[in-house]
């Protein structure tokens, strides 16, 4: 893995998720229904970042990102799709679309995201060591997902839960492809694989198994090979419903 010159996150990643992504519009409430919620991790070691637990504001009043808000920056390793032209599309795609299709707000704005000023590469290491999430795109992730068709999500800094009955990461990076970005006017795939790998941040599954479908981001078409053939390409109420009881969770 080529890391940018300024050396950010030095940091050893302890767990690594590799698959395929895919994304289609809707609008109406989000319901919050009890059955059929995509699958989440259990147990000590639950991958999803930390700050997903509780919202805030800041300290001093006003608007802007609390500690307990998660903010994001996007940085680009290919002069073929610069920063500036897909990070105003990921911000869009994660808060600014109908509410009940954008993951910001979830979990009673336990899930509040808030973009920075600046790309994730101009910032000073330690200044960037205190941004929660990273979207970083390149023209080929295969020797950290695992293949070249592959986008994947990594987590660094573990730490205990305050309910001491769960682990879970301080820090999360989504690692794009440019393929699967490039055709921003077939908006609907694009933002499918960005819908998807921001399900893992939060703390979501892909299938186990063959059959192992449902009305999912998580669970949609691109795991066609797996049987699932349902077109989605937003977060689902199920997927809500999912990310409302990983933020719940004290176990």
């Amino acid at each position: 893995m080529v890391e940018n010159p300024l050396t950010p996150r030095p940091r050893v990643s302890r767990w690594l998720l590799a698959g395929w992504m895919a994304t289609a519009a809707f609008a109406g409430y989000r319901l919050m229904p009890t059955a059929d919620a995509s699958h989440t991790h259990t147990g000590w070691d639950q991958r999803h970042v930390a700050t997903i637990h509780g919202n805030n504001g800041p300290a001093s009043g006003g608007s802007g990102p609390g500690t307990q808000d998660e903010e994001y920056c996007i940085m680009s390793e290919t002069s073929a799709m610069p920063a500036s032209s897909i990070a105003p599309f990921i911000q869009e795609t994660l808060t600014q679309l109908s509410f009940d299709i954008v993951w910001d707000g979830s979990a009673d704005w336990r899930v509040d995201l808030w973009r920075t000023q600046k790309f994730c590469n101009e910032y000073a290491t330690a200044d960037r060591n205190r941004i929660e999430l990273e979207y970083r795109i390149r023209e080929s992730w295969a020797s950290l997902c695992g293949g070249e068709q592959y986008a994947c999500v990594t987590a660094m800094s573990p730490v205990t839960d305050s309910s001491g009955a769960h682990q879970h990461y301080l820090y999360m990076n989504a690692h794009l492809k440019r393929e699967q970005l490039a055709a921003l006017a077939t908006t609907t795939r694009a933002r499918k694989f960005i819908n998807h790998e921001t399900g893992h941040l939060l703390g979501l599954r892909d299938p186990d198994y063959y059959g192992h479908c449902m009305h999912s981001v998580m669970h949609n078409d691109l795991y066609a090979s797996l049987g699932c053939t349902d077109p989605v390409w937003y977060p689902t109420t199920s997927d809500f419903v999912s990310v409302r009881s990983i933020a719940d969770r004290t176990n």
